[in-house]
Parts: C-alpha cells; sequence; structure tokens
C-alpha cells in the first residue's frame, strides 16, 4: 500500500507591517507605504468598481466585479454597457494559470501566469528599483489592480505630482482619506497637459483605493469609484469558476 503524496501547501501570507494608520492625518510618505501593504489586511475580498469614462464616442461605463482569496485566486469579470448586451471580460487566476473569457467574441484563453525576472524584489535593493509581488495577482494594469494594489500608483503616479489634502468623506461606507494630485507625469500625452489633475480617495482601514477621478481644469474625464464592498467573507471555490459555453474558441 503507498503513502498518498503529500498536498501541496501554499504560502502562507505575512502580515502587514503597519497593522493601522499612526494617525489621521499622516505624513504622506507613512500613507504611502501603508497603502504599499493594503492587500495584507484581509484574507478574502468582494468588491464592485463602477468606472464612468468620457471618451471620442461619448460617455461609456464599465463596471468590474471582483473575488480575491489569499493567498492566489481571483476573478474579475468587466462588463460594459448593459449587462443584456452580453460585452463582458472574465479573468481567473489560481496562482498557476490564468483563464479569460471574453463574452461578446466568444473566445477563451487558458495560458501560465507570467513570472516576474528573478530578484525584482530583493531588498538589497533601492525601494524604487523593487517591483511589489502580490500575494494574489489581478489583470495587470487594470482598475482592478490600481485599487487593491496601489503600491505602483502611489510610486508612478502620485509620487510625481504635486499632492495636497482634500480632507475625509465616506464611500461605500467606510471612511476614507481625499488626495488631490496636481498634474502627476503620465505615459498618456493627451493628458500630460498642466491642467490635469486626480481625485483619490484611501481607505483608511485597509489603504485600498477607493476613489479615482481624473480632470483637466473643470472637467471630469473619468470617474471610478468603489460602489461596494465586503471584506473577510467565505469565498467558496466556485466563486471562482469559469463556466463557457460549447461552441466557445480556446485561442491559446
Amino acid at each position: 500500500m503507498h503513502d498518498a503524496p503529500p498536498t501541496p501547501q501554499l504560502p502562507s501570507v505575512r502580515p502587514a507591517e503597519q497593522a493601522v494608520l499612526p494617525t489621521t492625518q499622516p505624513e504622506l510618505n507613512e500613507l504611502f507605504g501603508f497603502m504599499a501593504e493594503a492587500e495584507l489586511r484581509f484574507d478574502s475580498l468582494r468588491m464592485r468598481i463602477v468606472d464612468k469614462r468620457i471618451t471620442s464616442h461619448g460617455p461609456e461605463t464599465e463596471s468590474h466585479d471582483i473575488w480575491l482569496r489569499h493567498p492566489r485566486h481571483a476573478k474579475v469579470v468587466s462588463t460594459r454597457g448593459d449587462a443584456r448586451e452580453r460585452d463582458f471580460d472574465v479573468w481567473v487566476a489560481d496562482g498557476e494559470q490564468v483563464r479569460t473569457y471574453d463574452a461578446k467574441g466568444k473566445s477563451a484563453t487558458i495560458r501560465r501566469m507570467p513570472t516576474a525576472p528573478v530578484g525584482v524584489d530583493d531588498p538589497e535593493l533601492p525601494a524604487f528599483a523593487r517591483i511589489y509581488q502580490p500575494v494574489t495577482a489581478l489583470p495587470a494594469e487594470s482598475v482592478a489592480d490600481t485599487f487593491i494594489h496601489p503600491n505602483g500608483f502611489c510610486r508612478n503616479v502620485l509620487g510625481t505630482g504635486l499632492v495636497s489634502r482634500r480632507g475625509t468623506a465616506e464611500i461605500a461606507g467606510r471612511e476614507v482619506i481625499l488626495l488631490r494630485c496636481d498634474h502627476p507625469r503620465t505615459s498618456h500625452v493627451l493628458t500630460d497637459r498642466p491642467d490635469h489633475w486626480l481625485e483619490v480617495g484611501i481607505d483608511m482601514q485597509t489603504g485600498m483605493l477607493m476613489l479615482l477621478a481624473e480632470h483637466v481644469a473643470e472637467q471630469m474625464t473619468r470617474h471610478a469609484q468603489v460602489a461596494s464592498i465586503s471584506l473577510d467573507e467565505t469565498i467558496n471555490d466556485e466563486a471562482f469558476a469559469l463556466h463557457i459555453s460549447a461552441d466557445t474558441r480556446t485561442l491559446y
């Protein structure tokens, strides 16, 4: 009789170095350091973000429903316009593979999770040269990733502009710190102008983003805000399942 192979152990989630903000009026460097470890302050999360933008086609709305369970399990459903139009994408990851589904195009993909170069998170590197490796990955350069993993946003966006405080507010039942960032550097040429500014809301308990609004002068060009959020509730495996129809094309 052979013994069953041992069950692989998932990596444990280390606690955040700062469990809470030291003060309700932290210095910006303290606040940015607190935000860098936002995902370490919960075990599971459900969140809905509504993202409204002004584009060349007129106003557009996209909603992002996020399920996350440490470590490694995440699912993001992004829906454009009316849900009855079936124009949505699904992104699901388990730490080993990423699966996607495009409902409008009836296509799916499955591939290995991308890996970062060895040594990019070496603590001996200066802070500006290290790349934060999330416990549970989300779609790169997405609204979900920016809101839940705001470390890069602090370093690459907020850290490049003139930041001022705008007080506090309540968003989705949570108290947030409001900041204004004037003329942050950006790769988008159309908004690289002196009257470009951002309004940002930061959750005081976790450090996640709750609001990201872009302005050009007095015109708001984008408004992404958390509509609902739930922390540390049980999320079963079924939530991370990807159900696709038999006529879906698997591209790779």
